[in-house]
């Protein structure tokens, strides 16, 4: 072999090691990176979830408060001479001022399976519904551990998860203490939260592959777990101890082995009144690192691919003196090799916006609250308001609900843009479908404007959405309201046929759209800009969203105006 061939196969060898030592080097980086991204979603979600779960239960906790310091729920209880072991209580029709207050809180959606008053010695005073008082197995209750707690604590008190005897699932009980001026105990009010509700959204979630999520109490009890129906999770030891957490977050990640596989651990600690209890999401370590498992198989075979090429390579440059053609085309598919990678970088980078959409969806929570408030504020329920005074509080309600309609669109928007919204396809009656509109907007003609439905497709069904197009109609007849004159308006709403579809239309009399201005009408955030409609206000919003719902019914919609008297939002949708 003499020195030509000597010199060309290590720099050939010495070559082709430095680019597999490359390839490692930056494979092991972006595995770390992708293994770090996974983590940090995992944290983000579990951060999420559980303040959700966690806001719920102080909301819930704040309004047992609010309500304990009503006039009418601090005065002692009247009628506990008629407290009856065959009642369980009080009668139905006793104490009806208070036992309304309970139903307008157990009435309130806040998953509460039932409201109650017990007297200072445990006594069931009353149980809202009255048929759950009717099926308690017990009249007093001062076993209970939220019995003890209240009146050991003298403040609000949170209890031990048990096994409701009339739901057949999970609960723990919110409890307040009643004082009267003296200080003494006139009573214990308190709400049965419905872990099962949690139990049940759990079970709803898109999650990954064998992942699953798990809610564990102070005393490591599982009390809700993903995998299970909502009456289906008994309250059972976790055999995993997660430890206390030493960052500021209240967020462990860890890898362990439970059921004999190596599973990848994300807990994050709660405050659950005096007790902490623990979120995880629990997945096989397999399947959390799939997509960087999958990147180190493809180096894998790269670098195989690449020691089988340089043999080869090197066997062909010995003998025909070709290396640097062979060493070129190498450089060439390695360079296709790191521009695939680059995509896949940005494709993670996508998918971290669409993480990010579902925490915009979290600032629809607080609202909630406030428009709670405001309602009861509206109903009296904390007392009389002034004219003034109510007048803010509706001004505050309103906002609240343009605040939560925005939040919608954007989401919608959102989905639409992600290809993620989804649609329940189902046989829709056109005739009931314009009966609930023509209900819905005939009131119209109580403001001055003449509201007109023109049907041409009686009997006739059609398979699609009903919800979403009904938002579509919702969008179109609300633009029509916002941009007709206040007196002698017309909006007419009307469908037929055409061809193998049918066409729906929104008619308006108003100041019509110029036809420059068309082009752009169904883009996001889009106004058309005349002193006129600036005055209507509005997202932008609305019509971009209606299209996509519209293209994703495999439909199309278009607009007709000359811009001076008035337009016409079509649109189409096979049969």
């Amino acid at each position: 072999m003499n020195r030509e061939i000597t010199v060309t196969l290590m720099v050939l060898v010495t070559t082709t090691a430095s680019i597999v030592g490359i390839l490692c080097f930056y494979t092991n980086n972006e595995i770390q990176r992708l293994n770090n991204d996974t983590v940090e979603t995992k944290i983000h979600e579990v951060t999420a979830m559980s303040s959700r779960f966690a806001l719920r239960l102080q909301y819930v906790t704040g309004m047992m408060e609010v309500i304990s310091h009503n006039t009418t729920m601090a005065d002692p209880p009247t009628y506990s001479n008629l407290i009856s072991d065959q009642l369980k209580g009080i009668p139905e029709d006793a104490d009806s001022e208070k036992r309304n207050i309970a139903k307008i809180l157990l009435y309130k959606k806040f998953d509460l399976d039932y409201v109650f008053y017990v007297v200072p010695n445990g006594d069931i005073y009353f149980v809202e519904p009255f048929s759950s008082q009717l099926n308690v197995l017990q009249l007093n209750l001062s076993f209970r551990d939220w019995y003890r707690g209240a009146v050991d604590t003298g403040t609000t008190y949170v209890s031990e998860v048990y096994t409701s005897s009339n739901k057949q699932h999970n609960v723990i009980s919110v409890v307040v203490p009643i004082y009267d001026d003296e200080k003494s105990l006139n009573g214990i009010f308190g709400g049965t939260l419905n872990l099962g509700a949690v139990q049940r959204a759990f079970s709803m979630l898109d999650l990954r592959p064998n992942e699953y999520m798990l809610i564990t109490d102070h005393n490591h009890n599982v009390v809700v777990d993903s995998r299970q129906p909502e009456s289906g999770v008994e309250i059972r030891r976790f055999q995993l101890t997660v430890p206390d957490s030493s960052s500021k977050t209240d967020t462990n990640v860890m890898t362990t082995v439970i059921d004999g596989k190596e599973v990848l651990v994300i807990s994050r600690e709660m405050h659950v009144g005096t007790h902490t209890w623990s979120f995880l999401s629990i997945q096989p370590i397999a399947d959390a690192y799939a997509s960087s498992n999958a990147l180190k198989n493809e180096a894998i075979l790269l670098i195989v691919a690449m020691t089988i090429i340089s043999s080869t390579s090197g066997f062909i440059v010995i003998r025909k003196m070709y290396a640097n053609v062979v060493l070129t085309q190498m450089l060439k598919k390695i360079n296709l090799e790191l521009e695939k990678k680059t995509e896949e970088i940005e494709q993670a980078d996508i998918k971290k916006e669409e993480f990010a959409a579902m925490i915009t969806h979290e600032l629809k929570t607080p609202l909630m609250p406030i428009m709670g408030y405001c309602k009861m504020l509206k109903t009296k329920m904390l007392g009389e308001l002034t004219g003034e005074q109510l007048e803010s509080v509706v001004t505050i309600e309103n906002n609240a609900k343009r605040l939560v309609s925005l939040i919608d669109d954007i989401l919608d928007a959102r989905k639409l843009d992600l290809n993620k919204m989804r649609f329940k396809m189902e046989d829709v009656s056109i005739d009931e479908l314009f009966e609930e509109i023509h209900s819905s907007y005939k009131v119209l003609k109580e403001k001055g404007k003449e509201f007109v439905i023109d049907m041409q497709v009686h009997g006739s069904t059609i398979r699609t959405d009903k919800m979403r197009l009904r938002q579509v109609f919702d969008n179109l007849i609300s633009n029509a309201i916002k941009f007709t004159p206040d007196e002698d308006a017309k909006i007419e709403v009307g469908a037929k046929y055409a061809d193998n579809k049918i066409r729906f239309y929104v008619k308006d009399n108003g100041f019509g759209i110029p036809p420059e201005k068309q082009v752009n009408l169904f883009k996001k955030f889009y106004q058309i800009d005349t002193s006129e409609r600036r005055k209507a206000g509005g997202t932008g919003l609305g019509l971009a969203i209606s299209k996509g719902i519209v293209e994703n019914l495999n439909g199309k919609i278009w607009v007709k105006s000359d811009g001076k008297s008035g337009s016409t939002f079509y649109f189409e949708l096979p049969q």
